[in-house]
């Protein structure tokens, strides 16, 4: 059974290192054992990237956050990026209700990479820079693939949660 804390934004939640040790590096090792080079390379450009700690603190920073919210649009219609646009909305959405404070029953760990993957689509220096149409947004598509695989249970709550909360209301 999991230990339910307070994390430093206030909710509840258990610890980055409480989830790891209970078994996320090791589907993190199966995951990584069914992956290409490209997708290797761009995951590992994530995970060892300061993305993590600049997903931390855009959380904390009001203005950051809203920011990143604001460019759901402009990246989910993206030519290059439609690959991926379903995954692209849920992981805008998830991020979303959780800021709303709609969605509460949530792990600070999966919204710190949500949040990570969001900023690193949305940065235009990455692995592969942006501004090269079509290859530059190659490497956003892996990360973003990789995000939403690491948050699958996670991301499938969410949408459980989003579909119970449209029936209720409709």
């Amino acid at each position: 059974m999991r230990k339910m804390k307070r994390n430093p934004i206030g909710y509840r939640t258990v610890t980055r290192m409480e989830e790891e040790s209970a078994g996320y590096n090791e589907e993190q090792a199966r995951n990584k054992n069914r992956t290409t080079a490209s997708e290797q390379a761009a995951q590992d450009h994530f995970e060892t990237g300061d993305w993590q700690d600049d997903a931390e603190q855009t959380i904390n920073d009001k203005k950051r956050m809203n920011d990143l919210l604001d460019k759901e649009q402009e990246f989910t219609n993206k030519t290059g990026l439609k690959r991926i646009r379903k995954q692209l909305i849920l992981l805008w959405s998830y991020v979303k209700a959780i800021m709303s404070g709609d969605y509460v029953d949530y792990s600070a760990w999966a919204f710190i990479k949500a949040t990570a993957g969001l900023l690193y689509v949305v940065c235009p220096f990455d692995l592969i820079p942006d501004f090269f149409p079509w290859v530059g947004w190659a490497d956003d598509i892996l990360v973003i693939g990789y995000v939403c695989n690491l948050l699958m249970n996670e991301l499938d709550a969410f949408a459980a949660w989003q579909k119970r909360r449209v029936a209720t209301e409709g």
